[in-house]
């Protein structure tokens, strides 16, 4: 036990291409347990000589869900109840959204390496995660990078989507209308994006620290009740960013008590309308 059991980080390609490289001998059994936020991003990936087991880890309770906690992680990953032989963990950011917090993750990954035997893998995405991030967690786990010369895996498995739209929706994901420090707005969506620009608009404001796992069922629902729910949600991020700013300007003239409740709820985007009034009432 020990040394096979170590976090390797990787994107989906090279991930798939090392277990592909790895499938069990004739006679034996490879199964992947998928532990994922998104399980929807699993339906359609399936690395060639693995059954694949995708379990829902989710911060609401639900039946099949695991808990998202780091601890629950850990203690699936130990017991390997479903006797798994490989484990691919797309929780990268349980711990939370910073490098130190995905570092603090992989460190806590690593020390429970010696109470199991079973390969871990850890996507990251080059969308969201930069070199520099990339490079820092590489001190702690090896990084996989694909096989120049293995085609079987040109391209990360996603969902389709036209040059176009890709197009439209990387712009409305880099540009932001205000300085890129603290909360701001994001462009908003276009119409009939995809479900990978909405698992991406998710990271990004997790990373701001709103609280949008209602939005996280929507990955899961047809277009139309899809981009419903998300435009419901954006419009409450952007009300709440900008009760942000009037509680900054306002905090002077208002109980420290107060400020702190309401920075908190309004990063839970709950009572919204109450919290205006609170400030203006003040």
């Amino acid at each position: 036990m020990g040394e096979n059991a170590r976090p390797k980080l990787g994107p989906l390609p090279a991930i798939l291409e090392a277990l592909e490289g790895s499938v069990a001998e004739e006679g034996g059994t490879s199964r992947l347990r998928v532990i994922t936020r998104h399980p929807d991003r699993w339906q359609t990936i399936k690395p060639n000589g693995w059954s694949v087991d995708v379990i829902w880890c989710s911060p609401r309770p639900g039946n099949g869900r695991l808990p998202y906690d780091a601890q629950a992680v850990i203690a699936e990953l130990v017991t390997n109840e479903t006797k798994a032989t490989a484990f691919i963990v797309d929780v990268l950011d349980i711990n939370g959204p910073t490098t130190d917090d995905v570092s603090t993750w992989l460190l806590s990954i690593d020390d429970c390496a010696n109470m199991h035997d079973v390969p871990v893998y850890l996507p990251v995405d080059a969308t969201i995660h930069t070199e520099q991030q990339v490079a820092r967690w590489a001190t702690i786990a090896p990084v996989l990078s694909v096989n120049a010369t293995v085609s079987t895996i040109a391209q990360e498995p996603t969902l389709s989507t036209t040059r176009e739209q890709v197009k439209r929706e990387t712009l409305a994901e880099s540009v932001g209308h205000e300085p890129t420090d603290g909360l701001r707005h994001l462009a908003r969506l276009p119409d009939g994006f995809s479900v990978d620009a909405l698992r991406r608009r998710i990271m990004q404001w997790r990373r701001m620290g709103f609280d949008v796992s209602d939005l996280e069922v929507a990955l899961l629902q047809d277009p139309q009740e899809r981009e419903h729910c998300y435009r419901r949600v954006e419009s409450d991020v952007r009300r709440a960013i900008d009760l942000d700013r009037l509680l900054t300007q306002m905090q002077h003239e208002l109980h420290p008590a107060h400020v702190e409740r309401d920075r908190f709820r309004l990063r839970q985007l709950t009572g919204l309308d109450a919290i205006k009034q609170s400030i203006v009432g003040e």
